[in-house]
């Protein structure tokens, strides 16, 4: 093409996607040298510290969504389990969250099959002296409370903490933690941990927030029992280690705390399992800035071998996603340990303890108890007895306990579901008086994840690689970020006269396509881009950053902690994309429209919303109600089943769904629909319902001519049938429809 250089090298769509990956690869690198800007630390005293870090509080707990409200605690003791000469050793359970009544349904909703309040359950070990203070000793996922006192195997004599902090005189709850199995995820691998993140996301959730309110809920009641000389520490050990440590750093009423087979750098956070992955964390938080949380008060952190993790063991449905658990050097750690000074000075009492060869602890180990039972104020720890309680319960059923606890955020999370369309509209009435374009930057830096990074240079190089009669056929690539390039294939009609500015449909793929799927004629797509091309419109093809499955799927991955997406780039590139059409003399760059079926549907949406510049929008096979096609578990090609668990955006659904995409961010441009009622992406009454929304808001605006929907017969295909007149009439090109 002219004022475009040669493309010499045939293009590879895995290095375009390769390409992405490592851009947020080396953004992760240097987040943790830019996270001091979050912070507004007061070194001065103790007490003007705490106030300091206030805000950053807040906002740890807002990104674990450790946000609902808590129930008045009451403790419930059910059963006795055990009893020594020094404690008995009870079953219980607590009030913990609030139940959620929604408010009358607006759509069909299946019955409830699952619990529709949170409690916790676990054992209390209360000695017989008078108690010396009060702590929550947590497992891992993978252990049972008994196990911590040895009513049960799987823990090591000298690792059982919670049986030696109470025959140290204190009163110690040990709360059941979601497993790693997948007995309750309905038919698929994923653990029950990642099953409950896949539900939970979409809703601003994690399975960690709300362990933490059960902690909290504990300390609570705590709280309640002690006298004014009984402190409150937490300990716990792999994903307890890491819930003690995050719960400590939220909740100032905890004094001391031991962390065990958790505490490292975090950079690799998106390696470890999914549920673990927590949006824009590291933008403001490694584990050192977790730990200048807890300051002034102390912390232990314990060196030990971090549980082991199979995410392949499971059964059923092959869908969850890879992850990993390792234990890091010692100097890793130590590292990051060391980073906690630099941050609070000499603000707040820590320890790191390691063996005498800088190897690991067995955890729970005597050091580390005797220095947290040191720093609650006992200076003579007693050694661990070797007298084992019995467990006097006969039959208990440790796999229904679970299920109750798993069950039991399942239900929270479906009424929080059912609730969000409320939700979403008392938040579009709180922006109701803003200007859309504050709206319009929330949308991007709050949902999408935006990078406000300096473009390269557009270096445009094409080449051509069809002469059609209608039309000319141009591959395209263009720099727009570093390690990011824009591919894709221009369509320019021959019948453009001398200075003649024409519109552009910019013809976004689905899932697994390249640049020449919307071109070709036996598929879903029925050459759309080249019926286009043969109506006078310019046409381009983009590549989308969604085809090599296991491939693409980790930008997600890689991008959330960092606060970002998949998108954050898409939006880049797509910006990137009208900037090089804006130099191009045959292009009318006030009548670009994006057309998009499938992810290339819900694409048109998404770009559209971040980007003005796009004249008109409209999503094909992909227009839903979000949170709901990724968060029930009630309807079969909802994202908990599919392997698409890492792509539902962070709180979406109580936010901005796609129709108020449409009414906030994309109006009072074109928008319309185009959905085949035997398309399986979902329902019948679905999409109806939510375009209503549209064409009701389109009306009162006065604008009911600017949307439309094609609600055809087919499938899930490119129709053309509606879409391709309304791109006619308000793209202004008023040329005779091919017939298809």
């Amino acid at each position: 093409m002219p004022s475009t250089y040669l493309m010499e090298n045939k293009v590879e769509w895995e290095k375009i996607i390769d390409g992405v990956r490592l851009f947020h690869e080396k953004r992760l690198k240097y987040l943790k040298s830019q996270r001091e800007r979050y912070w507004n630390r007061d070194l001065s005293t103790e007490e003007a510290y705490s106030t300091s870090i206030e805000l950053n509080r807040k906002n740890f707990r807002n990104i674990l969504g450790a946000i609902d409200k808590r129930e008045p605690v009451s403790m419930t003791r059910t059963n006795k389990v055990a009893e020594t000469v020094k404690y008995t050793v009870s079953e219980v359970y607590w009030t913990v969250l609030k139940e959620i009544i929604p408010r009358p349904a607006l759509q069909d909703w299946p019955a409830l099959d699952v619990p529709k309040k949170i409690f916790g359950e676990g054992l209390l070990l209360e000695p017989k002296e008078k108690s010396k203070g009060f702590v929550i000793a947590i497992p891992d996922a993978n252990q049972e409370p008994e196990a911590l006192i040895g009513t049960k195997e799987g823990i090591d004599y000298h690792s059982q903490f919670a049986r030696r902090l109470v025959e140290n005189g204190y009163t110690v709850a040990i709360p059941v933690v979601i497993d790693r199995s997948n007995r309750w995820s309905r038919g698929t691998d994923r653990s029950s941990r990642s099953w409950l993140y896949a539900q939970t996301h979409e809703m601003g959730r994690t399975v960690t927030g709300y362990e933490i309110q059960k902690m909290e809920a504990l300390i609570d009641w705590f709280d309640q029992q002690r006298g004014k000389d009984q402190k409150i520490g937490i300990a716990g050990y792999g994903e307890g280690g890491l819930l003690a440590f995050y719960t400590s750093a939220l909740d100032t009423r905890v004094e001391a705390t031991l962390v065990s087979g958790y505490f490292a750098p975090r950079e690799e956070i998106w390696k470890e399992p999914i549920y673990r992955n927590v949006w824009g964390l590291l933008k403001e938080f490694g584990d050192a800035e977790i730990a200048s949380l807890i300051a002034p008060r102390s912390l232990i952190i314990e060196y030990s071998q971090v549980p082991f993790y199979d995410g392949n063991k499971n059964n059923g449905n092959k869908i969850e996603p890879p992850g990993e658990l390792w234990t890091h050097t010692f100097i890793e750690v130590e590292s990051e340990f060391h980073r906690i000074f630099s941050l609070t000075g000499n603000i707040g009492k820590r320890v790191l303890l390691k063996n005498d060869l800088d190897q690991t602890l067995p955890f729970g180990s005597q050091k580390a108890i005797n220095t947290l039972i040191h720093l609650m104020g006992n200076e003579n720890p007693r050694p661990l007895s070797d007298e084992i309680p019995d467990d006097l319960r006969t039959n208990f059923d440790f796999t229904a306990r679970m299920g109750r606890m798993v069950e039991q955020m399942v239900g929270h999370t479906q009424l929080l579901l059912r609730d969000s369309e409320y939700v979403r509209d008392e938040f579009v009435q709180e922006w109701k008086n803003n200007d859309q374009e504050q709206l319009r930057t929330f949308f991007k830096e709050e949902m999408v994840g935006w990078t406000y990074q300096d473009f390269l240079p557009i270096n445009p190089r094409t080449r051509q690689i069809e002469d059609q009669p209608g039309y000319v056929c141009y591959e395209v690539i263009l720099d727009v970020l570093p390690n990011i390039e824009m591919w894709g294939i221009l369509l320019i009609p021959k019948s453009i006269k001398q200075n003649e500015k024409r519109p552009v449909v910019v013809m976004q793929h689905g899932r697994g396509g390249n640049p020449y799927t919307a071109l070709t004629e036996n598929n879903t797509y029925y050459g759309i881009g080249r019926r286009l091309a043969d109506m006078g419109f310019v046409v381009f093809t983009p590549f989308g950053n969604w085809t090599g499955e296991t491939r693409f799927r980790w930008i997600d991955r890689i991008a959330k902690p960092s606060k970002n997406t998949l998108w954050s780039t898409v939006g880049r590139q797509h910006q990137q994309l009208v900037r090089w059409f804006q130099t191009l003399p045959f292009i009318d760059p006030d009548r670009i429209a994006i057309y998009g079926k499938s992810i290339g549907g819900q694409a048109a949406s998404l770009i559209a919303s971040m980007m003005p510049e796009y004249a008109l929008s409209i999503n094909c096979a992909y227009f839903n109600e979000s949170a709901r096609k990724k968060s029930s578990v009630y309807f079969p090609t909802s994202f908990v089943f599919h392997v698409d668990s890492e792509m539902p955006m962070w709180n979406r659904g109580h936010t901005l769904e796609d129709a108020e995409m449409a009414n906030r961010l994309i109006f009072p441009r074109p928008f319309m629909v185009e959905h085949g009622k035997k398309d399986g992406i979902a329902p019948p009454g679905w999409v109806e319902h939510e375009y209503a929304k549209i064409h009701k808001f389109y009306d009162e605006q006065g604008k009911g001519d600017f949307t439309d929907i094609d609600l055809h017969e087919g499938g899930h295909i490119i129709n053309g049938v509606k879409t391709i007149p309304f791109l006619q009439e308000h793209l202004k090109w008023p040329k005779k429809i091919k017939k298809i």
